[in-house]
């Protein structure tokens, strides 16, 4: 299959075409600056890369039209609306195909906010008061689109791998600037998902049947529900930090003190039944140590 994919310059999409590349499809990713350093992965796995912008489908509109299967992994910070919803206009002005073409929409457990149950599962809707619940009526214009077989996957807090983005990778980065500070709850906790795991997620939804897939909304995380602050605990272990930890409320333009001051466990029960997926990795905790290794191998050199 042809595959374009947005925002493989981050984490999840950039794991996503290097897992399906080596599944034999022929993937595009969509970046705003390809002269990245860390893009040149992409390309010794044989990834193309087309230099663009998601809120302007003029600068990939001929890729979009040559895709098979079309993976957003990308949130736009300064317009996440009017962004999003310039690729659903481009995806409804395409030429219609005899076989649909599938369109796969990643947000995220992050949606949720707080909400009067302790282990959400797709029948749940998000708190209308969290900052990021606008991200649901995305999700449906995004399934609503005419001429694509579309299917949204909410994953649950990433980890792993180079730890791009990932709350992990802040917890080793303060671990060595030897000042970790955890802020808010301290009995909150997230479901969590390593990358790889995810990125095959990604090759199951855009490999099933259309039965299968078309209008689904689907949950992606391990089984184990651990404390934040025991995760950010096994972090600072795995990088060797053996001093206190101070503790502190949130505090504003930290969105995971704020945003996330809360429990997000995910339920993935229709994913394994559905998908046949299966979370191969460790979970977190268990896993801090060769996630602090491979953050730290991935990390540029000090001049």
């Amino acid at each position: 299959m042809k595959i374009f994919i947005t925002g493989v310059s981050a984490y999840a999409g950039f794991h996503a075409a290097i897992r399906l590349a080596a599944a034999g499809h022929a993937v595009t990713g969509l970046v705003r600056n390809p002269d990245q350093p860390r893009l040149n992965i992409l390309r010794m796995h044989e990834v193309a890369l087309l230099a663009g912008d998601v809120g302007r489908p003029e600068t990939y509109r001929s890729a979009l039209e040559d895709s098979d299967a079309v993976i957003h992994t990308m949130l736009d910070k300064k317009q996440p609306i009017e962004t999003d919803r310039a690729l659903f206009a481009a995806l409804r002005a395409l030429p219609e195909r005899t076989l649909r073409r599938r369109f796969v929409y990643t947000t995220g457990c992050s949606i949720f906010g707080k909400v009067a149950v302790p282990v959400i599962d797709e029948t749940v809707e998000p708190n209308p008061d969290h900052p990021l619940a606008f991200r649901r009526d995305l999700e449906r214009e995004a399934l609503a689109v005419e001429n694509a077989c579309g299917t949204v996957l909410r994953p649950g807090f990433m980890f792993g791998n180079d730890g791009f983005n990932s709350v992990s990778a802040d917890w080793f980065a303060m671990a060595e600037a030897g000042d970790p500070v955890f802020r808010g709850d301290q009995e909150k906790g997230w479901s969590w998902i390593h990358i790889a795991d995810l990125a095959e997620a990604f090759r199951l939804v855009v490999e099933a049947r259309d039965s299968l897939v078309d209008g689904e909304v689907f949950h992606l995380a391990d089984d184990q529900r651990p404390r934040s602050l025991d995760v950010m605990r096994a972090c600072l272990d795995a990088a060797g930090y053996a001093g206190g930890l101070r503790f502190e409320g949130p505090t504003k333009g930290d969105n995971i003190s704020t945003w996330f001051d809360q429990n997000e466990f995910i339920a993935s029960h229709k994913a394994r039944e559905r998908l046949g997926w299966r979370p191969r990795r460790a979970g977190v905790v268990a896993s801090a140590k060769p996630a602090y290794a491979a953050w730290k191998a991935a990390q540029p050199p000090r001049p």
